[in-house]
């Protein structure tokens, strides 16, 4: 038989990181007692209660003034007896009139107008393919 061979002890774990040295835990107090935690300050609140007010105010006011008639005083109806035939002004002298006529086939535009083609549309290709798979189109 074979003699049993000896035991060695294991060799401690290495550290989580490379180079890193586990951090020691501190101690507690010996009377048991916890340490007092810091205070924490919260944040003042009133800044941001006078920019919301503000805000809710000027929305406010803008809805009022969308929804509110305008306040502009309304000009009096006065019928005065003006005679226009003395009114000095410039007077149109020539109303220009643009009329679109669309002719019929075999139709004729009128003399001394300008005549505008309409654009054909593109002729639309159907392709019709047969496969021998289904003989089907």
């Amino acid at each position: 038989m074979t003699a049993p061979r000896p035991v060695r002890p294991m060799p401690p774990p290495p550290p989580s990181r490379p180079g890193s040295v586990p951090a020691a835990r501190p101690a507690r107090p010996a009377t048991g007692a916890q340490a007092p935690r810091p205070q924490h300050t919260k944040p003042d609140p009133n800044p941001m209660r006078v920019v919301f007010g503000l805000a809710g105010l000027a929305s406010a006011t803008a809805l009022m003034t969308a929804m509110l008639p305008s306040v502009t005083p309304a000009q009096a109806s006065v019928v005065e007896n003006v005679d226009t035939t003395t009114a000095v002004g410039p007077q149109p002298s020539v109303l220009h009139v643009t009329k679109t006529v669309v002719l019929q086939p075999g139709q004729t535009a009128p003399p001394n107008s300008s005549v505008v083609v309409q654009p054909q549309p593109t002729p639309r290709v159907h392709v019709k393919v047969v496969t021998r798979q289904s003989g089907k189109p």
